[in-house]
């Protein structure tokens, strides 16, 4: 009974993170930063807000929902920590997941009452997707642990393959914050038109929110094409690992979408929706991909 009850502390961790990620976007993009003044952890001064204001709402939503998620994960972090002790992972995820979740909180309250640079403010989606990571492997190695018929995955990955892994995840980490400083440097709609960037091959001049939205554009395709080939690779040299071959076909789809995403939120001039469907996407892209390099870095022998 109290594997059930792990599972289910386990998911509502993933979702919970899940919603701060997106909430998060949703202040960014509505302009919500400040709802609550300069003031944190009250808003405008008062524990409970009484001023109508769309922004404050969103933005005290927002520290809400942290708090929540900032519990359960702690409460979960000392739960595996106890029962799941012998797994290799589970100590070093449970100390991740609490590490990133509370920098993640002191990054938001700095903004608010300091104020941060755009490359501070990028770092910040950054971390908040390390978070959502951390509790989302945490999930997948309990349900390996605690379902009846479920068994620990330690594919035989070759050396070349487990770099391959590695160097994918950290060049999707640069360009998840190249999209953020996209974001918060307002270069969104540097690039007015798809494929063009306004009417042009390459954006002139090259140093500007045309050229900073042009390069995330070149590394979203160069990351997609990385994919296609790695999954090509999978799918002739692991037949009997099928499970790396899922894995990679639904990062696939997520990254595909998260392009399409993309083109909609030029082609719309930054509708809402968009925006949201953009966070939402990366953020299960890059989940997956971090179960893919856990799965990569298994020992055989382990």
């Amino acid at each position: 009974m109290k594997d059930r009850y792990l599972r289910i502390v386990s998911i509502a961790g993933v979702l919970s993170v899940l919603i701060v990620v997106l909430m998060g976007a949703l202040v960014t993009n509505t302009g919500s930063a400040y709802g609550c003044g300069n003031n944190w952890p009250l808003c405008n001064g008062q524990v409970i807000p009484t001023a109508d204001k769309q922004q404050t709402w969103i933005e005290f939503s927002h520290r809400i929902v942290s708090g929540i998620a900032s519990i359960l994960t702690v409460i979960q972090a000392i739960w595996i920590w106890i029962q799941l002790k012998k797994v290799k992972e589970i100590r070093f995820l449970a100390i991740a997941s609490v590490f990133f979740i509370f920098l993640q909180a002191f990054l938001g309250a700095a903004a608010v009452v300091w104020g941060q640079s755009s490359p501070v403010l990028a770092l910040h989606f950054g971390v908040s997707l390390l978070s959502f990571a951390s509790m989302l492997l945490i999930a997948f190695i309990v349900f390996e642990e605690t379902l009846p018929r479920a068994h620990r995955i330690v594919p035989p990955i070759h050396r070349g393959m487990r770099w391959n892994f590695i160097l994918l995840s950290v060049y999707s980490y640069i360009l998840i914050y190249s999209g953020a400083f996209v974001r918060h440097t307002e270069s969104t709609l540097g690039c007015t038109d798809f494929p063009l960037c306004n009417g042009r091959l390459f954006p002139e001049p090259l140093v500007s929110k045309a050229g900073i939205q042009y390069l995330h554009r070149v590394l979203a395709f160069i990351i997609l094409v990385w994919l296609i080939i790695t999954l090509i690779v999978c799918l002739k040299r692991y037949k009997n690992i099928p499970s790396l071959s899922i894995v990679l076909f639904i990062s696939l789809i997520f990254i595909f979408l998260q392009s399409v995403s993309g083109i909609i939120i030029i082609k719309s001039n930054m509708a809402l929706y968009s925006l949201i469907l953009h966070a939402l996407f990366v953020t299960c892209f890059f989940g997956l991909l971090m179960i893919l390099l856990m799965l990569g870095l298994r020992k055989t022998n382990g």
